[in-house]
């Protein structure tokens, strides 16, 4: 704060268009972003929370370290976010987004059932191709639908993104933790299993957990597919300029 005292900043591109600060709070409350704006939440948590999940949970039920997955799945969505822009433009941003919550609702359903490398590697795969375009292209389609928000809105959809974690991690946990209870037959039943038991019960409770993640992809299928049949009845989608 002290190095940037008295140093002057460029106008963004909101002030330098004569965008009011009144204008750009008006954004916020069109409703088509308080869409995107609650799809954030369930974009996010298609992609993080299960990501935290994965080396704890994967490591049981694919018979190789999970860590290796998240590693590989990082790689995807390095090589894959530099084609984001011409399948955007063929798709449309909203169509790409259906597409990505397609297959990472598939790729959820295929980890909870992933039962070696090979087949954690193809679910890793085909989860990794969904939610890698999920968060930037979230951002770029809120801004070229409201350019107008500026910095504010862009600042908003991050917050819903990262706070998304702290919702439904939690739930993942809750759900491991009932399940194992349930598979044993009881809290003591479970505190008294040792060996492959054990590690069986617990796998089991990872994929439970893994498969109610997939329902936040398969919700926005319906979402994204109802505003991408919007934009094709209105002649396709184009952004907005200010």
């Amino acid at each position: 704060i002290v190095l940037c005292m008295g140093l002057k900043f460029p106008p963004t591109e909101r002030a330098a268009s004569g965008i009011s600060m009144g204008d750009m709070f008006k954004e916020l409350l069109k409703p088509m972003f308080l869409v995107l704006f609650l799809c954030m939440f369930l974009t996010a948590a298609s992609e993080l929370a299960p990501g935290q999940w994965v080396d704890l949970a994967l490591t049981r039920t694919v018979h190789m370290q999970g860590i290796l997955l998240l590693v590989y799945v990082s790689g995807i969505m390095f090589v894959a976010r530099h084609f984001a822009g011409p399948i955007s433009h063929k798709l449309s941003p909203i169509g790409l987004l259906w597409c990505s919550c397609a297959l990472a609702a598939l790729g959820l359903i295929a980890l909870s059932m992933a039962n070696s490398p090979v087949t954690g590697i193809l679910a890793a795969t085909l989860w990794g191709c969904g939610v890698c375009f999920m968060w930037p292209t979230m951002l770029a389609t809120a801004s070229e639908r409201f350019p107008r928000g500026g910095a504010l809105l862009m600042g908003l959809m991050g917050t819903a993104g990262t706070l998304s974690i702290n919702f439904v991690l939690p739930q993942m946990g809750k759900i491991f933790d009932d399940k194992k209870i349930e598979l044993a037959g009881s809290d003591e039943a479970f505190k008294a299993l040792t060996g492959d038991k054990l590690d069986a019960i617990l796998g089991q409770a990872s994929q439970a957990s893994f498969q109610a993640v997939a329902v936040l992809p398969a919700i926005l299928l319906l979402v994204f597919g109802a505003i991408w049949l919007y934009d094709r009845s209105k002649g396709g989608f184009k952004a907005q300029k200010l």
